[in-house]
C-alpha cells in the first residue's frame, strides 16, 4: 500500500490528489499544486509516477484534456459528480448532492465551488476529507467514504480510465482508484447503501 498511517501525509495526499481532479491546470500555480509537482520524491511510488507524467505533459494538451474530462465541454463519458451515478434521473444537483450538502453543513465545512458546480465533485470530496482530517473528525471521514463517495467513485474512476487519453489523466484515474481503496481500508469504511441512491 502506498499510503502510510501518518494522518498528515494522508491529509496532504487527499488535498493534492483532490486538487488534481478539480482544478484547471492554469490554476496549479495559484493553489500550490505546481510546488508539489516539482518535488523529486514524496515516498509514495504511484503518486510520484502520476505527478511525473502530469509534469511532463504539454500544458496546452493537459488543459484540453481537463476541459473535455471535467468541465463538460463536449460529451462527458465520465462525469465527475456523484449524483449522475446515484440519482434516479442521473442529473447533477440531485438528491444525493443535497444529502452531501447537509453532511457539509453538519460538520461546518464551507467552500466556494467554480461556476455553480455541485459539491459532490470527486476532487472536492477528497479535499473535504483533508479538511476533516485536519480537524481530527475521523468518524466523519468514514461516514463520507461509506455513504457519499464509495457507492459511486470506483465506477466513475473506471469510466475515467476508459475515457482519458493515455497519459496524465488516465494515470490520475488509476491513482484515484488506488487512493480511495487505501482510504477505505485506513478508515474501515464500507459502502452503506441509502434509499436515495438508485444507480450505483
Amino acid at each position: 500500500m502506498f499510503i502510510c498511517r501518518d494522518m498528515e501525509n494522508i491529509k496532504i495526499l487527499s488535498r493534492v490528489i483532490g486538487g488534481l481532479f478539480y482544478y484547471h491546470p492554469s490554476q496549479y500555480e495559484t493553489v500550490g499544486i505546481n510546488a508539489i509537482l516539482k518535488l523529486d520524491h514524496s515516498g509514495f511510488t504511484q503518486f510520484d509516477t502520476t505527478t511525473a507524467v502530469i509534469s511532463a505533459t504539454d500544458p496546452h494538451t493537459l488543459s484540453v484534456w481537463h476541459d473535455e474530462l471535467f468541465t463538460g465541454i463536449g460529451e462527458m463519458k465520465a462525469p465527475p459528480w456523484g449524483s449522475v451515478y446515484l440519482d434516479k434521473e442521473s442529473v447533477v444537483f440531485g438528491d444525493s448532492t443535497l444529502h452531501f450538502r447537509q453532511f457539509l453543513q453538519q460538520y461546518g465545512i464551507k467552500f466556494e465551488v467554480n461556476h455553480n458546480e455541485p459539491e459532490d465533485q470527486f476532487g472536492l470530496m477528497l479535499m473535504v476529507i483533508a479538511s476533516l482530517i485536519e480537524d481530527n473528525k475521523f468518524d466523519a471521514v468514514t461516514e463520507l467514504l461509506s455513504i457519499h463517495l464509495l457507492p459511486w467513485a470506483p465506477h466513475y474512476l473506471t469510466l475515467l480510465q476508459q475515457a482519458a487519453p493515455a497519459g496524465a489523466y488516465r494515470e490520475l484515474a488509476e491513482l484515484g482508484q488506488a487512493f480511495i481503496m487505501a482510504l477505505a481500508q485506513e478508515f474501515n469504511a464500507e459502502i452503506i447503501p441509502s434509499k436515495i441512491y438508485f444507480n450505483a
